[in-house]
C-alpha cells in the first residue's frame, strides 16, 4: 500500500519538529563553538573573532543555489572586509571532494574549510544548502538564513550589524 505524499511530508515534518530531533543554534544566544583549519592552512576560532561580523555559510560545491549566491558573497566580502566582515564557508561535501571545494572557494577568494575536518563544530553538520548563520561583533548569533542570499540579504541583515557601535 502506497502512502500519499501529503502523509509522508507530514510525517517528515513531525520528525524534524520533535524535541531533540535537531538542535539548531539559538538566535540571540552566544554562537556555538567553531574551530578548525582553513584551506589556506590558517587556524580559525569563531570565539576569537569578537569585534567582527561573521557569516558562517554551509554550502555544497554541487548545489545550484550555492553557485547562484557565491558571486554575491564574494562581492560583499571584498567591499566590506575592511569594516570587520568575515566569512567562514564550510563545505558539507564528502571528504573525497575536498579539492573541488577548496578550488571553488579559491576562485572566489573566500576562506573556508570542510565541515567534517573541524576540530569543534557546535553548529552541527547537515543543513539544506546553502544555510548561513550571522554572528554579531559581540559573538551573538543574530540571524539564520536557509537558501541563497541575494544582495538584499546583505543590505538588510549584515550592513546594519556592521554599522552598530563597536
Amino acid at each position: 500500500m502506497m502512502k500519499s505524499p501529503v502523509v509522508l511530508v507530514a510525517f517528515a515534518l513531525l520528525l524534524l519538529c520533535a524535541p531533540g530531533a535537531r538542535a539548531f543554534p539559538e538566535l540571540g544566544q552566544p554562537a556555538p563553538q567553531l574551530r578548525g583549519t582553513l584551506f589556506s592552512g590558517a587556524a580559525f576560532d569563531l570565539g576569537q573573532m569578537r569585534g567582527q561580523v561573521v557569516l558562517v555559510n554551509f554550502y555544497s560545491s554541487y548545489c545550484k543555489f550555492c553557485a547562484y549566491e557565491i558571486g554575491n558573497l564574494e562581492s560583499f566580502y571584498e567591499a566590506h572586509r575592511g569594516e570587520g566582515f568575515e566569512v567562514i564557508a564550510l563545505g558539507v561535501d564528502e571528504i573525497s571532494d575536498r579539492e573541488r571545494v577548496a578550488r571553488m572557494l579559491a576562485i572566489y577568494n573566500l576562506p573556508g574549510a570542510m565541515a567534517d575536518e573541524l576540530q569543534a563544530n557546535g553548529f552541527g553538520r547537515r543543513y539544506p544548502t546553502p544555510t548561513a548563520f550571522v554572528v554579531d561583533r559581540n559573538g551573538v548569533l543574530r540571524y539564520r538564513q536557509w537558501g541563497a542570499k541575494s544582495p538584499g540579504f546583505y543590505r538588510e541583515v549584515v550592513l546594519p550589524l556592521l554599522r552598530e557601535e563597536r
